[in-house]
């Protein structure tokens, strides 16, 4: 069984200070705040993000979270105070060259398959696994993906991930960071005490 201490949280989704406020002594280790995508509904300007990224507690890693950025866009959020960038969509080879951040390169699943690691490897160090449709709240198979090869990277597992499935997920898919944003919310933002519940769960499992 994998030791609790070794998977961390990333609380995604931010959308305001009052969110970021939350995170404060709540036991997670990493953030996501959606940028360029305006067809999710936790999309953020670059000025909101900025407010939002002075309220996120220091000691936690901050996850720009995009969708086949452009080098434009790439080149604004390497101004902010990201530490990582997570990609869905396209990885651009020239985003991908240019990119100064360490890169999370998220697969959203369907069905059985399991994803072929691209190029740019040097550049990667974690991949994300999330459901078919990000944002959803819907998990996917996790047995299915037991022989996914991390290829020595880091594993995020998302996609439906709430208090009550988080374990059997762990235990299924052995990830390094469980990454939830829906499971915690409440009419569509977020709560705190779901968040506490779900970081207790995942830092006392086993």
């Amino acid at each position: 069984m994998k030791d609790e201490s070794l998977v961390k949280v990333k609380i995604c989704g931010l959308t305001s200070t009052k969110e970021a406020s939350l995170l404060y002594k709540s036991g997670a280790d990493y953030t996501g705040l959606v940028l360029f995508y305006e067809k999710s509904r936790r999309n953020n300007t670059v000025a909101n993000a900025w407010q939002i990224l002075r309220y996120v507690p220091r000691e936690i890693q901050r996850v720009a979270v995009t969708v086949s950025p452009t080098l434009e866009q790439l080149k604004l959020i390497e101004q902010m105070d990201f530490h990582i960038l997570q990609v869905h969509g396209e990885l651009r080879e020239e985003v991908a060259k240019a990119a100064g951040l360490p890169i999370w390169r998220a697969y959203n699943i369907s069905g059985g398959e399991i994803p072929a690691p691209g190029a740019y490897d040097e550049k990667i160090t974690g991949y994300v696994l999330d459901g078919a449709v990000p944002g959803a709240g819907r998990s996917f198979d996790w047995s299915a993906l037991a022989d996914f090869d991390r290829r020595g990277k880091k594993l995020i597992l998302a996609g439906g991930l709430k208090a009550d499935n988080v374990c059997q997920a762990i235990e299924t898919l052995h990830p390094d960071v469980v990454d939830v944003s829906s499971g915690v919310e409440t009419d569509g933002g977020k709560d705190a005490a779901k968040i506490k519940e779900f970081v207790r769960k995942v830092k006392q499992y086993g």
